[in-house]
């Protein structure tokens, strides 16, 4: 029993292992790497270009007609060149987009960590609520088979018909095929957590379901307020405005001129042999270089009607989620309250069915009922209990995605629910 408990996970392991196994994590944080070398090839733009050029030849002369002698040389040439940008009026555009998909990708990588904290919640609720399942399957079987038991002595004895044997048997098999079916849910969801942090859980732990939850209540129209400016899709979305709308300034200055200044250093050493016999020759210049756009076909024309296109998507998607936000609040709120009261009332029929229990229990150790009622009164304890739990989980759950719109959603919210899982 000690080596399960060791190899159990909470909440808290499969959080913890998603930070650093989960897919979607690393694809996040590297499109977060990705945004800023951006920025730092279009900071790059205002920094001069250096290159150099260096060549050597030979010259193989076979046949030479003119004055003078003219025989094989070499000839050896380098050339330095320093292009320094003086005027590009898209570069600050450009920059500022570059800088604003940089915090997009902070956002969005802040914004994957929080919905981490839920879908770890989520997961190991849904492992809960399958393992319960597979335990209420159990208890089922059993029943079906002590059933089934009764009725084939009941056969043999005339009592009754091999219609009614058969309905019994029938039942039985079935809850074979039903348990099965639990414990392949059950698979699955163990499976959606490998997907998750790259690891099987081995065992769960349980919701403590004799526990108070604590309950909130919530303000629709000062959480809707809230959300509509620190909710980090809203914060990404007047990016996407923002990104949109320095692209769009950005092709139109590219019908502007550029201003370029140049400076060049050129060094030839031709070997002896020629004519004029061994020469070295040093130059540079320096000067400005004007580019002015006049015709492109049209392209740079369609690049600011589709930059402009793209703003006002933008804007129309930062609408539309500020819409449906407002309906996602108000219907998890909504939610929330269904769940506190069905939560009093499924801890009100488990107290009631396990009340019925413990009578029938007590009363078949004297012989009030038979082994029969006794399952049946199991049964109907763990599926009431079964619903308590999964209500509860529910109830917890909403109350995450409340949290996060909030903004006051953190790691202490899954340590908090922790607590209240028991061995």
């Amino acid at each position: 029993m000690l080596s399960s408990f060791v190899e159990a996970a909470d909440i808290m392991d499969v959080y913890n292992r998603s930070l650093t196994f989960n897919n979607d994590l690393k694809i996040i944080t590297n499109e977060q790497k990705i945004s800023k070398e951006a920025y730092s090839q279009t900071s790059s733009n205002i920094f001069p270009e250096i290159s150099i050029t260096a060549n050597t030849q030979e010259i193989n002369v076979n046949k030479y007609t003119g004055t003078g002698t003219q025989k094989d040389y070499s000839t050896e040439s380098a050339s330095l060149t320093i292009t320094q940008p003086l005027l590009r009026l898209y570069f600050f555009d450009e920059l500022n987009k570059a800088e604003s998909k940089i915090k997009k990708s902070e956002i969005n990588l802040e914004e994957f960590k929080k919905e981490l904290i839920i879908k770890s919640a989520e997961l190991y609720f849904n492992l809960i609520n399958a393992k319960n399942s597979v335990a209420a399957g159990d208890a089922k079987l059993n029943s079906m088979l002590i059933k089934y038991e009764s009725a084939k002595k009941l056969f043999n004895n005339g009592y009754i018909s091999d219609i009614e044997l058969n309905k019994h048997k029938n039942n039985y098999q079935m809850t074979m095929v039903e348990k099965q079916i639990l414990v392949n849910e059950f698979d699955m969801v163990k499976q959606d957590v490998y997907i998750f942090t790259g690891k099987e859980i081995m065992d769960i732990h349980n919701l403590n379901h004799t526990i108070e939850i604590p309950l909130s209540t919530y303000d629709a129209n000062g959480l809707v307020s809230k959300a509509i400016v620190s909710f980090d899709s809203i914060k990404s979305a007047l990016l996407d405005v923002s990104i949109s709308r320095d692209e769009m300034k950005s092709n139109k200055s590219k019908h502007y001129p550029t201003i370029d200044l140049n400076a060049t250093y050129d060094y030839s050493d031709t070997s002896s042999g020629s004519r004029l016999g061994k020469q070295t020759r040093e130059s540079n210049t320096i000067g400005l270089t004007i580019n002015i756009p006049i015709y492109q076909g049209g392209f740079q024309k369609s690049k600011v009607s589709e930059a402009r296109y793209k703003y006002k998507n933008a804007k129309i998607n930062l609408d539309h989620l500020r819409r449906t936000l407002r309906k996602d609040i108000l219907d998890n709120i909504n939610n929330y309250n269904l769940l506190k009261s069905l939560v009093i009332v499924k801890r009100d029929r488990y107290n009631d069915v396990n009340q019925d229990y413990l009578t029938i229990s007590q009363g078949a150790d004297i012989g009030l009922y038979t082994d029969v009622e006794v399952k049946d009164a199991e049964y109907n304890l763990i599926i009431s209990k079964n619903d308590l739990i999964k209500s509860t989980l529910d109830l917890l759950l909403v109350d995450l995605n409340l949290k996060k719109y909030s903004s006051n959603l953190s790691v202490q919210n899954i340590q908090t629910i922790n607590r209240m899982l028991v061995w």
